[in-house]
């Protein structure tokens, strides 16, 4: 099916969220949709209303599995999508009307490989809209990769639409509480130009209950994300050398706002202390600029505990009148 979009939409007990999530993307005005529900072990009923859904409109593929975490079910939505073009959706988030014709004429009109669109934060008494760019911007490929050095939301995987051929052999890390960090600046190595475009295309609901805000996994997601930091300096260095300084520049720069976290733990400031001592003793390595010696010498010489009492704090607790839960 000619400009066919295939949706990947991993799901796991949100019964309640559900219908709307499916109902968003299955009312969209582009209709080449090749819809994939990977239902990941739910116990709620939301396997049954992927079914109920799929018995319905023709468009969706629903896979059940043993449950495995949600890198493993948008790999296993990866290996079988044949769209010409790739899309994320959050099963307990939803699309804007027309988001997809949207982001398609946005790549259509710039002869672009993928793009990044605006999305809004949805909480239970207020919306907050998270414009990105004011006016459209051409990136190549490599010029939008040094947005991950500028802005957190350059790693964000639903509020984008891909050419599916950017990430050919490329697959999700399994075994963390965040993955996406560890995937989507993959495909940018293969983008020869980026639309970055500020239309409104996705809803993203806050929950109280999801990783980024549990307490639970906090320490987890403190690991995940200096591991995932890591990997992507070694893999841009190694495959645009030209950006290396770059992104040494950021790693160093991260390894100490990280160190700052007041979420750390005894092993996190353990794991960015030796993240740092290999860096520096590392021959080709982008020296630390001046501004950072203050800090690079805090995170190598300032006992774990110490660091851990001056920035570490008791996370406020999350407000159920604020957050879905």
């Amino acid at each position: 099916m000619k400009d066919c979009i295939s949706v990947i939409v991993p799901v796991y007990n949100v019964a309640v969220y559900l219908p709307q999530c499916l109902d968003s993307i299955l009312s969209q005005n582009h209709e080449a949709l090749e819809v994939i529900l990977i239902d990941d072990g739910s116990t709620d009923g939301s396997g049954e209303i992927c079914d109920r859904y799929a018995a319905a409109d023709s468009r969706i593929r629903v896979i059940h599995r043993k449950n495995g975490g949600a890198a493993a079910a948008k790999n296993m939505g990866l290996a079988i999508a044949t769209g010409e073009y790739l899309s994320f959706v959050d099963s307990d988030d939803y699309l804007e009307p027309g988001a997809y014709r949207s982001m398609m004429e946005a790549l259509q009109e710039t002869g672009a490989d993928a793009g990044e669109f605006s999305f809004r934060d949805v909480y239970r008494n207020r919306e907050e809209e998270q414009i990105l760019y004011p006016e459209r911007r051409i990136m190549t490929g490599r010029e939008y990769l040094i947005r991950y050095t500028e802005s957190w939301t350059g790693a964000l995987l639903w509020n984008k639409l891909y050419k599916r051929r950017l990430f050919d052999g490329v697959v999700f890390e399994e075994g963390h509480k965040i993955d996406d960090e560890y995937f989507t600046y993959q495909g940018f190595f293969r983008a020869n130009r980026v639309a970055c475009d500020g239309r409104m295309v996705y809803n993203y609901r806050r929950r109280a209950s999801s990783v980024m805000l549990s307490p639970a996994a906090s320490a987890q997601r403190s690991l995940d994300r200096i591991d995932a930091l890591s990997k992507r300096r070694e893999k841009v260095a190694e495959v645009c050398p030209e950006l290396r300084t770059v992104f040494d520049t950021d790693y160093i720069n991260s390894l100490i706002y990280m160190s700052q976290y007041p979420n750390n733990t005894p092993e996190s400031i353990a794991m960015l202390k030796r993240k740092l001592r290999q860096y520096l003793l590392e021959r080709g390595n982008t020296f630390p600029p001046k501004r950072f010696w203050r800090g690079v010498a805090e995170l190598l010489c300032v006992p774990t505990q110490k660091l851990l009492d001056k920035y570490g704090k008791a996370e406020e607790p999350v407000d159920p009148e604020v957050y879905f839960p």
